[in-house]
């Protein structure tokens, strides 16, 4: 009986391992720019939302120095307030 035996060339072990290596780069390049799609669009989002941050404060930081502008605490003292500057002759000066 002859048993009839199959050899593998040299060296195809060598190259199934590179083989294999190859899918598995593929697959990694595949997932990472995936992922680095997805961190991308993570971070334009928060850009975003920064931006939003941003323009409020500036409203509100406008919004302050409108409510806490000199002439307008003087002109609601005077109007609504009924107080005025007093005249020198009011003015009493308390001695320590």
């Amino acid at each position: 009986m002859i048993k009839s035996q199959r050899h593998l060339p040299a060296g195809s072990g060598w190259l199934l391992l590179v083989g294999v290596l190859v899918v598995i780069t593929a697959l990694a390049v595949s997932y990472s720019a995936h992922w680095s799609r997805l961190l991308l669009n993570e971070m334009a989002a928060e850009i975003e939302v920064r931006e939003k941050a941003q323009a409020e404060w500036g409203r509100l930081v406008l919004e302050q120095s409108t409510w806490t502008a000199y002439s307008r605490i003087e002109r609601i003292a005077t109007e609504q307030l009924g107080m005025h500057v007093p005249e020198p002759s009011d003015v009493i000066l308390v001695q320590p």
